[in-house]
């Protein structure tokens, strides 16, 4: 009998994405008129009520399921709950603590809470496939409430196409993309609803990229180890695309931060090459944990992180049967090994072109009076100071 059915476990997910647009949209509220120099910017902690009484919530929930799994007894599953308590706690600092007002007046602390939003805390969340603990942990009720809905067909069928890799991909690239775009950064930094819908749309992107990098359940229920991959390498790629463009351009892509008030008195170029870097390195770290994880996972053949067979740990079944003798095994690690290979050969000539390229688009913004990326011949060039 299954633990927790896929029915069940989209309807989680989209309850976790409505309850970050509403987590996101208070925190979103907290600093409107607030002004505060450098050395006190240190000091403001948003302690909303929405923020902390959804953290709690979350954590109750979680905890109750792990009681009545009796999960607290496995040894092999600790790290789990560490790492749940880790993501939410870095989704809480990113909205609560002082980086989110730092993030308004600055570039670089803007991406660091970018950061935390949509790559940290979703990856640590997910990480911890904490689904079925949730389930567990809803009053009872609530469990039995969702049973119906496993016969309604079309709204599975919707929550399949909008949960399957390339769209989600695509729509972590796309929240990623959309909120640099210099208009729309602009407007959320001077709009609180906008800034809202930013907050939003990068936790919810995040949490549904992982859950599907990270799904515990083996292809054809979840994505090919293959496909989780190319995900991440998608991923990597746009970072560095996104990355190396913030970091060498030589005019000030966001003066928004001038307006507001920009702290620690950052040269505006500089502020926005330290934010190009925290993306360019940082997020592209994450992606390669994420990667390291994936391989983990792939090399066990279908079994999950700590030795629990990946369909075990979710319906109970048995797990499948090892490669018993030398031969056997290296016939079953052969084509893994064919495809990894080739995937990082791929990746490697991916990125020295990549590489290649930034030097390129390097040396001709130097050469460039205006700068390569000046709007018109007229375009002012901000020297880094």
């Amino acid at each position: 009998m299954r633990l927790i059915s896929s029915g069940q476990r989209r309807n989680l997910v989209g309850a976790l994405a409505g309850l970050a647009c509403f987590i996101a949209s208070q925190a979103a509220w907290a600093h409107v008129g607030d002004a505060h120099y450098d050395a006190e910017a240190w000091d403001v902690w948003s302690f909303t009520p929405a923020v902390v009484i959804a953290a709690v919530l979350i954590c109750a929930v979680y905890f109750t399921g792990v009681i009545r799994r009796r999960a607290f007894r496995e040894s092999g599953q600790l790290w789990r709950h560490a790492a749940f308590l880790a993501g939410l706690l870095a989704v809480f600092f990113a909205l609560a603590s002082p980086i989110d007002y730092m993030a308004g007046h600055a570039f670089f602390m803007h991406q660091i809470q970018y950061l935390l939003l949509y790559m940290v805390g979703p990856m640590l969340i997910m990480l911890a496939s904490p689904q079925a603990m949730l389930m567990s942990g809803l009053p009872i009720s609530r469990r039995k409430a969702e049973a119906p809905t496993e016969s309604n067909t079309l709204p599975q069928r919707r929550l399949a196409w909008l949960t399957s890799p390339v769209v989600v991909t695509a729509l972590y690239i796309a929240a990623l993309y959309v909120w640099q775009y210099p208009p729309f950064h602009d407007a959320a930094l001077l709009s609180m609803p906008i800034r809202y819908l930013m907050y939003a749309s990068l936790l919810a992107a995040g949490l549904l990229f992982w859950w599907r990098v990270f799904d515990m359940r083996a292809a054809p229920a979840g994505p090919a180890y293959g496909t989780r991959q190319m995900m991440l390498w998608i991923m990597i790629l746009s970072i560095l695309i996104l990355g190396s463009f913030t970091t060498i351009k030589s005019q000030v892509l966001y003066p928004v931060y001038d307006t507001v008030g920009r702290l620690f008195a950052l040269a505006p170029v500089l502020d926005e090459m330290l934010g190009g870097v925290v993306i360019l390195i940082l997020s592209s770290m994450m992606c390669l944990v994420g990667m390291i994880v994936i391989i983990h996972m792939w090399g066990y053949g279908g079994t999950a992180l700590g030795g629990k067979g990946i369909s075990s740990w979710v319906s109970g079944a048995s797990m499948p049967s090892r490669p018993t003798t030398g031969d056997a095994l290296l016939e079953h690690v052969r084509a893994k090994n064919h495809v990894l290979v080739v995937g990082f050969a791929a990746f490697a000539i991916v990125l020295f072109s990549t590489v290649l390229s930034i030097g390129v688009l390097n040396h001709l913004n130097g050469t460039n009076p205006n700068g390569l990326f000046a709007s018109g011949p007229g375009a002012s060039k901000t020297s880094v100071q």
